[in-house]
């Protein structure tokens, strides 16, 4: 954690101030514009809020030793297992693996309350999702970042994609349940 934390901390405080200043921005326009657009205007900021977070943590240069320029791997899951045979520890393959699929679990839960009008929802926010990691993984492998280019992190996103698609559905009915129960009472 103190590693993940010493590589993305500086993250943080971005996000904190991008977020605040959006909230901001959005109340404002809240009171110009009245309450019905103030909430469909939450998905799509806090979308955006996502997306600005995943491409600080997956696209800035890295300058550390551990990755070679243009490193590849299109082998599903040989560095989890290379990582598991010739490692002490499990620790290290389980964060890559968890730190990939937690990253993208808010982007899709955000990116299914806005589109939540949709049918199919959950293999819509699946689909962009992996979409939006292709995406992020050919411009690691195109652009001179350090970043090594692994078809494991594209299959953690979209499982990330997935689970953050299916907390949405599971919020909405509950949230559902409780408006009906209230109604009720």
């Amino acid at each position: 954690m103190k590693e993940l934390w010493s590589a993305f901390g500086w993250v943080i405080p971005i996000l904190i101030v991008v977020t605040i200043s959006l909230i901001f921005a959005v109340s404002f326009w809240k009171k110009r514009r009245g309450k019905g657009r103030w909430m469909n205007l939450l998905p799509v900021l806090f979308t955006f809020i996502s997306i600005g977070g995943i491409c600080l943590i997956t696209l800035t240069p890295v300058s550390s030793g551990n990755v070679a320029d243009g490193s590849v791997n299109f082998d599903p899951f040989s560095n989890l297992k290379l990582n598991l045979i010739y490692r002490n520890h499990l620790d290290v393959p389980i964060r890559n693996l968890l730190a990939n699929i937690l990253l993208f679990i808010p982007f899709t839960f955000f990116l299914a309350w806005w589109m939540r009008h949709s049918k199919q929802l959950i293999l819509m926010v699946t689909f962009l999702g992996s979409m939006f990691s292709s995406g992020i993984e050919f411009a690691q492998f195109y652009l001179p970042l350090g970043r090594a280019t692994d078809i494991d992190d594209w299959i953690m996103n979209t499982l990330g994609s997935c689970i953050g698609g299916l907390i949405f559905v599971v919020v909405r009915f509950i949230y559902t349940l409780l408006k009906i129960n209230k109604k009720l009472n």
